[in-house]
Order: structure tokens, then C-alpha cells, then sequence
């Protein structure tokens, strides 16, 4: 009897230690995993971008719907089976003689003079897909790399909002700590007071711009980026820019826009060679049975569609006015791209003087300016107005600097884009 009460206190014990085991790994577990959140760089948005963004996926699709087409075009014709079976009677007494039966078999030929530019066209079109699908990687990564510079901006603007909430509100109470012992007046009270809300009133915008960032970054990637996802951030660093005459020169020979208006002018020309030469007579083999009561007929031959009504003339002016189309559409592109790049050439090294100006002079001497000046208002030399000045002189060449960082870092990726190296992609892809 001891040892079965024993046994069953036992049981009760584990059974106790499992409840509690299990509960402490229902309660437990999730706020341990949401404690762990993995954060992305701006590589591991890309690559989900890349995998996941619809817009690149239906890019995708519509390359894959014109390889399809492309092997519709090298398709052989298939040939035409005709069979026939009957009776056979005399006209006199309406007799029976026997059955008849017959059959034909006619192959159209695929001739060269249509073949080729069909399939030439065919191909064509698809470099022009292939070269549209890189276009839309390259602008989704380049929309992902200014979500996530943007967000940077946003978290520095917090940052740097913050440190002057955090000042003007020392400097306030230190004014009202001065103001009700007497040693100052209510009007540099009054007008630190007002600095230090508008201050606020600034974290508090630069709070939601920052919520709003991460949003649009969300949706720039795709939706398989988790929405409490975290980011692990990095300094944008600067890209090394060939002299313009070299750019122009590569951007002629790997833009995708570019590359894709060629396509589809190579595609136009031969679908107006197609129109032209189906113009021309089309053969068929053809070969027939007619198996008769008494004797059998086989006959071969040749079928010629000769156009005698139809010349296709519509078709050959559509296709014309396609080639003409495509022509000034290439000229278009060529033109707006150099154009381009020639404004962000510009631009780049417009924004990245003053990048460095504000850097290593502005900044500079806003920040020596502030400190003495708060250095003078301790000793008594100057008033709290020229300290309050000299603080938010500064904080407008800092704000200066961040925006400047940030037109860089967009200026840059647009060049990126339009350089668009083919081989950077592939190496993203592989990864």
C-alpha cells in the first residue's frame, strides 16, 4: 500500500512537472522569438525584393509568354489528312457495284523567305522582353536602395530632432530657473519656450515621416518583408563615376531601354520583310488515292497559292509605319537617356561639393559658433537670444547636411541605373 501511494505520487509530480513544461513553452516561447527579430541590409532586401516583388515576377512571366511565341514561331506547319468513302452505281438500273474510298495527304511548306523573318522577329521580341525584364529589376532595386537611404534620412532627422528637444529643454528650465530668481526677463523666457515646442513639434513630424519610410520601404520590397521587420542600417557609400564622354559611351552599349529599342526596331524590319514576302506564292505537297470497284488512282503534286486579289497591302503599310515607329522611338531613347545621365552627371558633382563644403566648413564652424556662444552666455558676455540663434544656425546647416547626404546617395543610384551593368544583376541572381 505504501509503495502504490509512493507510484502515484510519483505520477502526479511528472505530471505536474510536464504541465508546467508545456505551459512555460507556450507562454515563453513566442516573446522569446519576437525578443530575437532578424534585422535585413540593404543586400538581404534586395535579394527579396529580387525573388518576390510582383512587378519583377509578372516581368518574368512576360519574357517566359514571348519565348513562347518565339518557339510557335519555329513550329513546322502540320500537314492536312482528307479521307473519303462511298458507294459506287450504275445510272441505268441503279445497281450496286462496289465501294470507293480515297484519301490525301497535303503538306504546306514552310518556306525560307517567310520562315526567317518570322523567326528573326520572333527572337527579336524576345531580346526586347529579356531587355524589359532588366530594365524593371534594376528600377525595383534602385526604388529599394531609395526606400532604405530615405529611411536612414528619417532615422538622422529623429536623431538629430531629439538632441534639440532634449537641449531646448535644458535651456528652457535653466531660463526659468533664471527667470524666477530675477536675473532675466519673461521675454527670453517666453521665446524659449517657443523654440523649445516648435523643436518638439519637429520630433514629433520627423516620428511620423520615419513610421511613413519604413512603410514605403515595405512596399517597395514586397510583401514577403515581414511587416515588424528591422534594419540593420550602413553609411552610403560613395560610387566612382567615370569621366562623362566614358559613361555616355557605356550606357550606349548596356542601357536595358536602349537595348530594348533596338530590339523592337529589329523586330518591326523583319515583321516587314514577313508582310513583303508573304506577298510571294506558297507551296503544298500533296499527295492522293482514289481506290475505285475496278482500279485504283494515285496522283503527287504541287498546290500554289498565287495572290492574285490579295496583296496585303494594308498589312505591308502597318508594318512599314511599325519600322518608322520604332525608328523614332530609338531616336527618343537615345536622346532622353544621354540626356539623363548628362543632368546627373551634372548633379553629382554639384551635390557632392556640397556635401563636402557642409562637412568640412559649415558644420564645422556652425558647431565653433554654437560653443562659443554658450561659452559667452555662461560668462555672462552675451544674452540667451544669440546663443538660441547660434543653435538653430546650426541646426539648419545640419539639416542642410542630411539632405544633402541623402540627394547624393539618390543621384548616385540613378546613375547606377542608368549605367545598368547586366553582369551585376546576373551576380545578384546567383546569390
Amino acid at each position: 500500500m505504501h509503495l502504490t501511494t509512493q507510484r502515484i505520487e510519483q505520477q502526479q509530480v511528472l505530471k505536474c512537472f510536464l504541465t508546467s513544461l508545456f505551459c512555460s513553452l507556450i507562454f515563453f516561447g513566442p516573446s522569446a522569438n519576437s525578443q530575437t527579430k532578424k534585422t535585413h541590409s540593404l543586400d538581404d532586401l534586395i535579394q527579396i525584393a529580387i525573388n518576390s516583388n510582383p512587378e519583377i515576377l509578372a516581368a518574368r512571366d512576360q519574357a517566359k509568354a514571348y519565348s513562347g511565341q518565339l518557339s510557335a514561331a519555329r513550329a513546322i506547319p502540320n500537314p492536312e489528312f482528307e479521307g473519303v468513302r462511298g458507294q459506287q452505281k450504275l445510272r441505268s438500273d441503279n445497281s450496286r457495284i462496289g465501294s470507293t474510298s480515297s484519301w490525301s495527304v497535303t503538306q504546306p511548306l514552310d518556306m525560307p523567305y517567310t520562315r526567317i523573318p518570322r523567326v528573326n522577329a520572333a527572337e527579336a521580341q524576345l531580346q526586347a522582353s529579356d531587355a524589359m525584364r532588366i530594365a524593371k529589376e534594376f528600377e525595383i532595386i534602385s526604388k529599394v536602395k531609395n526606400r532604405y537611404y530615405d529611411y536612414m534620412r528619417r532615422q538622422e532627422e529623429l536623431k538629430a530632432a531629439n538632441e534639440d528637444m532634449e537641449l531646448t529643454r535644458q535651456i528652457r528650465d535653466r531660463i526659468q530657473l533664471r527667470y524666477q530668481v530675477g536675473e532675466t526677463a519673461k521675454f527670453e523666457l517666453i521665446r524659449a519656450e517657443t523654440d523649445y515646442l516648435n523643436v518638439k513639434m519637429v520630433a514629433q513630424a520627423s516620428q511620423s515621416r520615419l513610421n511613413q519610410s519604413k512603410s514605403q520601404l515595405r512596399q517597395a520590397v514586397g510583401p514577403q518583408l515581414p511587416q515588424n521587420f528591422e534594419i540593420t542600417i550602413a553609411p552610403f557609400k560613395e560610387i566612382e563615376i567615370p569621366p562623362l564622354p566614358a559613361l555616355v559611351e557605356e550606357i550606349r552599349n548596356q542601357n536595358p531601354e536602349l537595348t530594348r529599342a533596338k530590339a523592337e526596331l529589329a523586330s518591326a524590319e523583319s515583321k516587314l520583310s514577313l508582310e513583303q514576302n508573304s506577298r510571294l506564292p506558297k507551296l503544298s505537297l500533296k499527295a492522293q488515292q482514289s481506290n475505285e470497284p475496278d482500279f485504283k488512282d494515285r496522283s503527287y503534286g504541287v498546290v500554289v497559292t498565287i495572290p492574285i486579289w490579295d496583296w496585303r497591302i494594308g498589312q505591308v503599310r502597318e508594318a512599314a509605319a511599325n519600322v518608322s515607329r520604332a525608328k523614332n522611338m530609338l531616336n527618343y531613347e537615345s536622346q532622353n537617356i544621354e540626356t539623363q545621365i548628362e543632368l546627373a552627371y551634372q548633379q553629382f558633382e554639384t551635390i557632392s561639393y556640397q556635401v563636402k563644403t557642409l562637412e568640412n566648413e559649415v558644420i564645422v564652424q556652425a558647431a565653433d559658433a554654437r560653443r562659443i556662444a554658450e561659452a559667452s552666455y555662461r560668462h555672462g558676455e552675451r544674452g540667451m537670444l544669440e546663443y538660441l540663434d547660434a543653435q538653430r544656425t546650426f541646426r539648419a546647416a545640419r539639416a542642410d547636411l542630411i539632405r544633402a547626404k541623402y540627394e547624393l546617395a539618390l543621384i548616385s543610384i540613378e546613375i547606377e541605373r542608368l549605367r545598368s551593368n547586366p553582369k551585376t544583376l546576373s551576380k545578384l541572381l546567383e546569390q
